[in-house]
């Protein structure tokens, strides 16, 4: 029952306050109602407005229309003192395990504001929760923290923006979905013996990849030879031919390096989340040298079957391709 009211209500809240990078403030998405203490305050004007009606005493019952006049001013200034508030941040973050990462929220104020509360509706803790006492008029930012346990994709949920100004009477809210998503990297782990670790993973054994390198190849001249009939009129040195020298050939070296692929199932362990650190590692540190590497995702039990490839390539842009690769493998089977 529970589960159905929260999907419900989400489904309501979609319509209503749909995601948005930017929010503003009005009567639509705007919610109050009387805190504990507002209701126990109401439950006592009752009370005085029952005792000034049986006794028909009329101080008692001018009381009772005094705080009840209170208690409706109160809820409008609470109002007031939430409207026109401008809120923006961006969508997506990117970080290890175990580090803590923080959304930006840009706040624009028309007005003097007291008592802005923000945080994270599945997490309200000391860590995220951000407390304004006094938001002035302007612009302004405040930072909402996450600490992100374990790797993986993760849509953080709306954020609440709450008030309990003036008096504690009425909590006013709103429910704002900026679409905040996190990608979580895996904790990076150091390899012992990393360079021959590395030598190990260069595979040259593959003659399909043999035949892209010498294609891909880069050719250096090595010497210059007797032309023989035949041979392509672009290898022709002309220059040597113009200062009379005869009709020679130039000659090139092509030379290749091994293709370097960074593999799964060739990491030290028989943990899944161990590998991946490794590899996370691995990843960081070759790409600090800029050079090319490939990532292969397979497992043991996949018979060396390939569950994800990423083409070698090098630069930042690959490099993180390669590290959302990590946060996203087997994210729903493992977790």
């Amino acid at each position: 029952m529970k589960g159905f009211i929260k999907k419900r209500l989400e489904q309501w809240l979609s319509k209503r306050v749909p995601s948005n990078a930017t929010h503003s403030l009005s009567n639509r998405n705007i919610f109050i109602m009387p805190t504990k203490f507002g209701f126990a305050y109401l439950v006592f004007i009752i009370v005085i407005f029952l005792l000034g009606t049986n006794y028909q005493n009329n101080t008692i019952l001018l009381l009772s229309y005094l705080l009840a006049s209170l208690f409706i001013t109160v809820m409008m200034h609470s109002f007031y003192n939430f409207s026109q508030l401008t809120f923006s941040s961006a969508a997506q973050q990117q970080c290890f395990a175990k580090q803590q990462v923080s959304y930006p929220i840009h706040i624009t104020a028309s007005k003097k504001h007291f008592d802005v509360n923000i945080h994270f509706v599945a997490k309200n803790d000391a860590l995220s929760k951000v407390r304004i006492e006094q938001c002035e008029s302007g612009e302004s930012q405040v930072s909402i923290a996450y600490l992100a346990n374990k790797r993986g994709v993760y849509n953080l949920g709306r954020v609440k923006v709450y008030s309990e100004y003036p008096l504690g009477l009425f909590i006013t809210w709103a429910l704002l979905d900026f679409s905040h998503q996190l990608v979580v990297y895996p904790q990076a782990k150091k390899l012992k013996s990393v360079n021959n670790f590395l030598a190990g993973l260069d595979d040259t054994s593959d003659n399909a990849q043999s035949q892209h390198l010498s294609e891909q190849g880069t050719d250096d001249f090595a010497e210059l030879k007797n032309y023989v009939v035949g041979e392509s009129q672009a290898k022709v040195a002309w220059k040597q031919l113009a200062r009379g020298q005869g009709k020679l050939s130039k000659h090139y070296q092509s030379h290749q390096s091994s293709l370097l692929w960074l593999k799964l199932s060739d990491m030290p362990s028989t943990d899944l989340e161990t590998k991946l650190s490794y590899l996370c590692f691995l990843i960081v540190d070759i790409s600090q040298s800029n050079r090319e590497f490939g990532l292969l995702l397979d497992t043991a039990s996949t018979s060396g079957q390939s569950l994800t490839k990423i083409d070698p390539s090098s630069g930042y842009q690959h490099q993180q391709n390669c590290l959302i690769a990590l946060a996203e493998f087997k994210q729903n089977g493992a977790h």
